[in-house]
């Protein structure tokens, strides 16, 4: 059994640390700015491969991000349901949601970004923030811009929680799922090599679909538990009632 110094698991939940944010939001710049200023070395030194070495960085970061936004999804329904809460600590599950949550969003933008020094798809600022206004495939690119969006503004969420309350943080956290949905879609249809990564989205859809159902059995099983546990009381506590109502109607 884990012990937290905590009234509760959510109580630990609903307040992070200021400086874990910080870390975080300087997370995604730090990675963006390592990216941006490797690429400029790379054009420097070596101008034959710069100029391929933009799609290359885009690519090869996007995959990464993808993985991991993946394995930040997996370890949010650890985390939200009664799935493994026995096996892995809570407090190792919403740590490690948050950094994967950051640091997939780092890799993310660094995806996003890097391509403005591409020639081949000509893409600006304005089509990396804006969606489908990229002229290369504008719908896939525009869901994944929307879906970055979505992933900060659920990361963020994690900070205002006791502002949402309970109730309202779990429904906006149900979009995890949609933004997964379309982070997927994107990085299926977008890409140029997807027929080569088809078993890394293939593990990562079966990943996120069984541990989903596995959670949702879970949680069901949790909730007849705690039903019958109710039941059983108040039978006892109404038998306990009888039987002092027999003995104060006839006593000896």
């Amino acid at each position: 059994m884990y012990r937290l110094k905590a009234t509760s698991v959510n109580d630990l939940e609903s307040q992070p640390r200021f400086w874990t944010m910080m870390t975080g939001i300087s997370t995604v710049f730090a990675l963006s700015a390592v990216g941006m200023a490797s690429l400029l070395a790379i054009s420097y030194y070596l101008p034959d491969v710069g100029a391929k070495t933009y799609w290359f960085i885009s690519r090869s970061s996007g995959i990464v991000a993808y993985v991991l936004i993946t394995a930040g999804v997996l370890w949010g329904l650890m985390q939200s349901g009664s799935l493994f809460r026995h096996h892995v600590s809570p407090l190792v599950t919403l740590g490690m949601h948050n950094f994967l949550s950051w640091l997939g969003l780092g890799f993310a933008a660094l995806h996003g970004m890097i391509l403005i020094g591409d020639g081949y798809i000509n893409i600006d600022l304005s089509r990396v923030f804006l969606p489908f206004l990229a002229e290369y495939r504008p719908i896939p690119v525009g869901l994944g811009i929307i879906s970055f969006y979505l992933m900060l503004l659920l990361t963020l969420s994690f900070y205002a929680r006791r502002y949402l309350g309970q109730r309202n943080f779990r429904l906006l956290h149900y979009g995890s799922f949609v933004t997964y949905l379309l982070v997927t879609l994107h990085s299926i249809f977008a890409g140029t090599d997807s027929s080569a990564l088809w078993l890394l989205y293939t593990l990562s859809l079966i990943a996120v679909v069984t541990l989903t159902v596995l959670r949702i059995i879970s949680t069901n099983k949790t909730k007849q538990t705690r039903s019958q546990q109710r039941t059983v009381s108040r039978q006892l506590a109404a038998t306990k009632s009888a039987r002092c109502t027999r003995r104060l109607g006839h006593p000896n």
